[in-house]
């Protein structure tokens, strides 16, 4: 989710239609979400490991967080610490020293996974003397409105940032220096079920001072601690953050390369590479499929077409001789039109035949079962349990 451009990868296969017994279903979002459904874990993992290369996370820093807006892509590559960006699991009471997991836990708190955990020099307080760090949790959610249960994204951002903050102190004593907390960030980009009015928005929520009663003058580093970014992606945008995850998603390696240079990068170029295929060897075999099936019913039908129109032309041109003409330039033209029309309905048919099996797996909790179908005979094993092929 291929070199160069990938060939026309999942996401630029436009809409897809559900329809089930019953009546139709309204389709959510864009046939990438079924691809991503499809593949199930391999293609979250291959995002993940695309997204902890600091040349793809860098760009991301430029645009959204303020402490980088004066520093160029190539400086804020050399900021992150790139042995900081760790996937190991630990608990938040003994965090090492240089290293920053991506599983966090403790004895009575849930355990929870970043999808990119790392460290970065915050140019603004450090100097040749000091060096102070930001915390960054880099999250990639396609599910802007999640239902299972239903939440608000900030709020999990929130508790995100939070637990990156009390992960820097371990186990609290009497000589416990809060002096030394260093500011978090929680990003996430959200890229399905962003409601039109919020799309391609940007927004921060972070701590701020407000005085009560009189007027206080303290640093800000006291007590902004902790930011939480929500990026919201939507239609085709100019603007460089949209643009710059538009290139990443769609595996477009010239436009990453507008913002980054990647060309000897070949952790990059490879894991582009892996996020492409994997959408796009469903979509391919699906619509293979369906194109099949409906150049079959494509030329059924318009061979009944073809001799109805010409059993009617026939019989105005003369009983014997019109029949004969007529049903065959009907037959002709009905299995032209019908081939047209029919290859058309099969990649539809194809394309739904895909997303309806995803959306019963995951009705009925079968996710296990959802990375099976990369498997084209274990795929059409699931079409015949579920009667949605013969």
């Amino acid at each position: 989710m291929g070199t160069g451009h990938c060939e026309k990868p999942v996401w630029q296969m436009g809409k897809l239609r559900q329809n089930q017994k019953g009546g139709d279903m309204k389709r959510e979002t864009e046939i990438d979400i079924a691809a991503v459904a499809a593949v199930g874990s391999k293609y979250d993992e291959a995002c993940k490991r695309l997204f902890q290369n600091r040349e793809i996370i860098a760009p991301v820093l430029k645009e959204v967080v303020p402490e980088y807006k004066g520093s160029t892509v190539d400086e804020i590559i050399r900021y992150i610490d790139a042995d900081s960006i760790e996937d190991i699991p630990v608990d938040d009471v003994s965090v090492r020293a240089g290293q920053l997991p991506t599983e966090m836990g403790s004895v009575s708190d849930k355990l929870i996974r970043y999808d990119t955990h790392f460290r970065a020099v915050n140019p603004l307080l450090s100097n040749e003397n000091l060096c102070i760090h930001l915390h960054i949790d880099l999250e990639v959610q396609n599910n802007y409105r999640p239902t299972n249960p239903p939440y608000p994204v900030i709020k999990r951002g929130i508790y995100y940032a939070a637990r990156e903050i009390s992960s820097q102190l371990g186990t609290l004593t009497e000589q416990t220096d809060y002096g030394d907390i260093q500011k978090a960030y929680s990003i996430w980009i959200c890229n399905e079920r962003v409601p039109i009015k919020l799309q391609n928005t940007v927004t921060m929520y972070s701590i701020k001072k407000t005085d009560v009663t009189g007027t206080t003058d303290e640093p800000d580093e006291d007590y902004d601690l902790l930011s939480v970014i929500i990026i919201r992606r939507g239609g085709e945008s100019d603007t460089p953050i949209f643009d710059y995850l538009s290139g990443v998603f769609r595996c477009d390696k010239e436009k990453i390369s507008k913002y980054v240079d990647i060309r000897n990068n070949e952790a990059v170029l490879k894991g582009v590479d892996d996020m492409s295929g994997l959408g796009y060897t469903i979509m391919k075999e699906a619509m293979e499929k369906g194109m099949q099936q409906g150049i079959e019913k494509g030329m059924q039908q318009g061979m009944q077409q073809g001799m109805q129109q010409g059993m009617q032309q026939g019989m105005q041109q003369g009983m014997q001789q019109g029949m004969q003409q007529g049903m065959q330039q009907g037959i002709e033209k009905g299995m032209q039109q019908g081939m047209e029309k029919g290859i058309q309905q099969g990649i539809q048919k194809g394309e739904n035949l895909l997303a309806i099996l995803v959306s019963y797996l995951k009705r009925d909790g079968r996710l296990n079962d959802l990375d099976c179908i990369s498997n084209e005979e274990d795929r059409k094993n699931l079409y015949r349990e579920y009667h949605l092929i013969d």
